[in-house]
């Protein structure tokens, strides 16, 4: 009698030049970024969902004003309106003396942040589930290896040879 043996081998590796881990403000808003540039990238999430805890965040003119360069900031302003107390903290809402400057000052919910974003980009950009458990060096490439048995080949590891590919 002949035995037969099949060996089925399932690549597992995916090959993306971004990856972003975790689907946070800042993983999003990166992410979104480099999709308005005409790149893509491909964001992790270790959770079945974006992590919307129910608490707001106070974002002053310099985040408005990367909120608007990222396309998003006429979005958000729809849904929260801009405060316009006396002072908060240390800082006043409008300068006095001659210049009267108003401060753009929004209190933003972070949950409808996070859900703009996302659904600003692509389908598939977020990967759920998707807890990474080790990296592993080859060469010029990194291999994230996520706790599903999955491996992900990346080219980009880090801030600066992310911007060292978006030059070349």
């Amino acid at each position: 009698m002949v035995k037969v043996i099949i060996i089925c081998v399932i690549d597992y590796i995916i090959r993306r030049d971004i990856v972003i881990v975790a689907a946070g403000i800042a993983g999003l808003t990166a992410s979104f970024g480099l999709h308005r540039l005409g790149i893509r990238s491909l964001v992790l999430e270790s959770s079945d969902t974006l992590r919307i805890a129910r608490f707001a965040l106070s974002k002053w003119e310099n985040a408005w004003k990367a909120l608007d360069a990222v396309g998003v900031g006429h979005i958000l302003r729809q849904e929260h309106a801009q405060l316009m107390g006396q002072q908060t903290s240390a800082m006043r809402f409008k300068e006095s003396g001659n210049q009267q400057t108003d401060r753009e000052i929004r209190c933003v919910k972070r949950n409808l942040l996070l859900e703009v974003l996302a659904n600003e980009l692509p389908s598939g950009t977020i990967r759920y589930l998707s807890k990474v458990v080790a990296i592993e060096e080859s060469g010029f490439y990194k291999i994230l290896h996520l706790a599903d048995g999955t491996a992900i080949k990346t080219k980009v590891n880090n801030m600066c040879d992310m911007k060292n590919t978006l030059r070349s």
